[in-house]
């Protein structure tokens, strides 16, 4: 990776700058333009040292470097202030194929952050209510950022906070006690539960009572009602049984269930500290935390019945994380809708003196999907479900399988495959920031920016190696240096780059866009160079860096979440 060639290139050129190679290591970086190499040092802090002008400071190193015969370094080149290294192809070709021989299935790994805990939360759905389009980014998003941190030497829990507490429940308990006999539960439990929660909330549009009687129901299972403490419970059996189908498909798993209601024994006493602590003030009745001069409205805590809100639960919810899961990054897979209710939990948390809300807590926000006029809501049951649209991607996919390549082997797996990894990659290769509109051309077009894209590359790939009886290898005396050649080696060093910018910014996107990049590279060479033609030593050489493109490809796509399919 590109790291050790920085690594080695300090080492190298620090007794010839007069300088510590750590500080060195710590300043090199990418050139601006590709052409000029594959590493560039600035010299501006040198500039006081030395009391001349940088490209000055440039120009005069450039002459000494260059002399100095540094290994692997076919030249040195200043522009402007700036020491750019361009290396030998041997040395490229000799790196790259020495570190994707030794790296399979940890590839572009890194060690920074080992012995450290990330707590992730993702997903989360409500009890009860079947999984929709809208809990897609959550999960994925999460689910990639999951994968990223354990590239990064993280030990990574990925936490489920299901909904799994709060008034709907008691509507929801009394609609089954009135209803629920009328249902077959055996069959498909989420959707016999969802069917109940929108026949109640549309009867209650024309009996306003019923609102009142779901209220008195929550209540007494707030009080410890045996029957419906049981009903409650199967519930949420019920409901994670179907979930855990979805999550299958998608290649999720979290390691730890802690529900809203795990919480519910912890709220007073976080009421009791931020009181303690001088924080609470009384608001129209309701307990709030002023929040006026860091720009924010008052943080509810308590409202005028004295039943807590999301806000109590959220603030134990991270003490506990972090003070009792040893977590040392906190994240909070949530929709940018709630960016204001992170700002004031994170804000009160660091007001009660918990210091590590300041800068170990992040709230990964995301943008919406959009389907043009099309508006989700659950109550009404007006939804696009998750299930719905996987099928529907496989059903697409092994359609044009039918018509493609009718005589494959396996085309039910993979129709499942690429289906779900259209899906899967369609949300990634956007920046969760923004809101995607939701388009199936584009999802499931093999020859645009789409999974199945990338996919069929990594197909082609390991369809050439198995074209031929020669074996991808490394020959001392073949050097690959065509220009098509060394465009793919050099962006194939910076994969553990980008794994590493990717998971600091928490935008899976970052990868997907790599790997989209690799993958128009490949299919450039591939049109231009006959990979399989020519004496054996230069066949087996070209398919060594096949190899390493359908290994980064494999394990990037792996990293997002998405599968390769041995054929398509």
């Amino acid at each position: 990776m590109i790291d050790q060639l920085r690594a080695q290139l300090s080492q190298q050129i620090a007794p010839l700058l007069n300088m510590d190679s750590k500080a060195i290591l710590a300043s090199l970086e990418s050139p601006k333009q590709a052409g000029h190499g594959e590493l560039a040092f600035p010299v501006f802090s040198l500039a006081k040292t030395l009391k001349k002008a940088p490209p000055l400071i440039a120009k005069e190193f450039e002459e000494k470097l260059n002399q100095a015969g540094l290994e692997g370094v076919e030249k040195v080149q200043a522009v402007s202030g700036f020491l750019n290294f361009k290396f030998s192809p041997e040395k490229i070709q000799d790196m790259v194929f020495s570190e994707w021989n030794s790296s399979e299935g940890r590839l572009g790994f890194s060690k920074r952050f080992e012995n450290q805990v990330m707590t992730i939360d993702y997903s989360s759905p409500n009890v009860a209510k079947p999984m929709t389009i809208g809990h897609l980014r959550a999960t994925v998003i999460g689910q990639a950022i999951v994968n990223l941190a354990k590239t990064q030497g993280y030990t990574v829990q990925g936490l489920n906070y299901l909904g799994d507490w709060g008034v709907q429940f008691g509507k929801l308990a009394w609609a089954y006690k009135k209803w629920g006999s009328e249902y077959d539960f055996s069959k498909d439990p989420i959707d016999s539960l969802f069917k109940l929660y929108v026949r109640f909330h549309k009867e209650a549009e024309e009996n306003p009572q019923l609102d009142v009687e779901g209220s008195l129901m929550f209540k007494r299972l707030e009080e410890g009602d045996p029957e419906l403490e049981r009903i409650w419970k199967d519930f949420i059996a019920l409901s994670l049984e179907g979930y855990d189908k979805l999550w299958s498909r998608l290649g999720v798993k979290h390691t730890l269930v802690r529900g809203e209601s795990y919480y519910n024994d912890k709220l007073k006493d976080v009421v009791q500290m931020l009181r303690d602590k001088g924080l609470l003030e009384e608001s129209e009745g309701a307990q709030v935390v002023r929040l006026e001069e860091e720009g924010m409205p008052p943080c509810l805590i308590t409202k005028q019945d004295g039943a807590s809100l999301y806000a109590t639960r959220d603030i134990a919810s991270a003490i506990d994380r972090m003070e009792n899961l040893n977590t040392d990054l906190n994240l909070y897979v949530v929709g940018a809708e709630q960016t204001l209710h992170f700002r004031q939990v994170f804000k009160v948390l660091e007001r009660a003196g918990y210091d590590w809300a300041k800068d170990k807590c992040h709230h990964v926000s995301f943008g919406m999907y959009r389907f043009g006029e099309f508006k989700m809501s659950t109550r009404k049951g007006n939804v696009i479900f998750l299930e719905d649209v996987l099928n529907k991607a496989v059903e697409m996919v092994a359609k044009q399988i039918e018509e493609k390549n009718p005589n494959v082997d396996g085309k039910s797996e993979i129709s499942e495959i690429v289906g779900v990894g259209a899906i899967i990659f369609n949300d990634l290769m956007n920046d969760r920031v923004k809101n995607v509109e939701f388009n199936w051309d584009k999802v499931l077009d093999f020859n645009g920016d789409s999974g199945p894209y990338v996919q069929y590359t990594a197909v082609r790939c390991n369809s050439l190696m198995q074209k031929t009886a020669a074996n991808p290898k490394a020959h001392s005396g073949v050097v690959l240096n065509s220009p098509e050649e060394m465009e793919i080696f050099r962006h194939l060093l910076s994969y553990g780059d980008t794994l590493k910018k990717a998971f600091d910014y928490f935008k899976p996107h970052i990868l997907a866009g790599y790997l989209l990049d690799l993958c128009k590279l490949f299919n450039q060479y591939y049109a231009k160079q006959r990979i399989l033609e020519g004496d054996a030593a230069q066949v087996e050489t070209r398919l060594m860096l096949v190899k390493c493109l359908h290994q980064t490809l494999k394990e990037g796509l792996g990293v997002l979440g998405v599968k390769v399919p041995k054929a398509m």
